[in-house]
C-alpha cells in the first residue's frame, strides 16, 4: 500500500503539517470505472492519488464531451481542488480508468496548509502547471491535426494491441463526435488499419 509519504512534497512539509496530514487522511480504494464527482457537484474533500488513473472531462448539453486531462500516482486533481477549495460547481466529471487508491484529505486541511506551506503550495501550482500543459496541447491537436491523425496517433499510443473503448469513448478522446468517429473508423477497418468489434478496437 502506497502512503501519503510517498508524495514529492510530504517530506518537505512542517513536522506539524506531516502529523495533522496523516491523522486527518482517509485511505480509500475505487473500483475500475467509478465516477469520482460529476459536473456540477461541490466536493468536499480532496483525493490524493497513489494508485491508478482517472480521466477528467468536460460534458456538453448536447450528449458530448471533451477529454481535460488525466491524473495518476503522485498526483490530485485541480478541478476537485478548486471545488472544494472555493465550495464551487465542478467544471468537469471524473472516472476512474483502472482501479484506484489514494488518501481522502478534508478540505479545510488542504486549505490551511496551501495558505501556510510553502512546500504544499508549490506542489498544488505544479500540478495546474501540468493541466494547462495537457490541456494547451489537446488544444493544439484539435486546432492543427486532422481528426483521422488524431484517432491513429491516440490508437497508437496505447500499450495494448486490443483496446477495450467505445467509439463515444474515444469521440471524447479526441474531442469529437461518435458519428464522426465511427465514419473514420470504418475506412480504417476497410485499409486493414485496425479490426472493430463490440466495445473494441484492434490495431494491427
Amino acid at each position: 500500500m502506497e502512503v501519503l509519504e510517498s508524495f514529492d512534497f510530504f517530506s518537505s512539509l512542517a513536522k506539524k503539517s506531516q502529523e495533522e496530514l496523516l491523522a486527518s487522511s482517509t485511505y480509500i480504494t475505487v473500483p475500475k470505472g467509478t465516477t469520482l464527482y460529476s459536473q456540477g457537484d461541490i466536493c468536499t474533500d480532496i483525493l490524493f492519488l497513489t494508485k491508478g488513473r482517472v480521466r477528467v472531462s468536460r460534458h456538453h448539453e448536447n450528449g458530448q464531451s471533451v477529454l481535460l486531462y488525466y491524473f495518476e500516482q503522485g498526483e490530485q486533481c485541480n478541478v476537485n481542488f478548486t471545488s472544494s477549495y472555493n465550495s464551487a460547481p465542478a467544471v468537469g466529471t471524473a472516472i476512474a480508468e483502472t482501479d484506484l487508491a489514494g488518501y481522502d484529505v478534508p478540505v479545510d486541511l488542504v486549505a490551511r496548509l496551501f495558505v501556510e506551506d510553502k512546500a504544499f503550495q508549490r506542489y498544488v501550482f505544479d500540478q495546474y502547471v501540468k493541466r494547462l500543459d495537457c490541456m494547451a496541447t489537446q488544444i493544439e491537436d484539435i486546432r492543427f491535426s486532422s481528426l483521422d491523425v488524431r484517432i491513429l496517433n491516440w490508437l497508437q499510443s496505447q500499450p495494448e494491441k486490443s483496446i477495450q473503448i467505445t467509439h463515444e469513448e474515444l469521440g471524447e478522446r479526441v474531442g469529437s463526435s461518435r458519428e464522426v468517429v465511427s465514419r473514420i473508423l470504418k475506412g480504417f477497418e476497410k485499409n486493414n488499419i485496425v479490426k472493430l468489434s463490440r466495445g473494441c478496437i484492434k490495431v494491427y
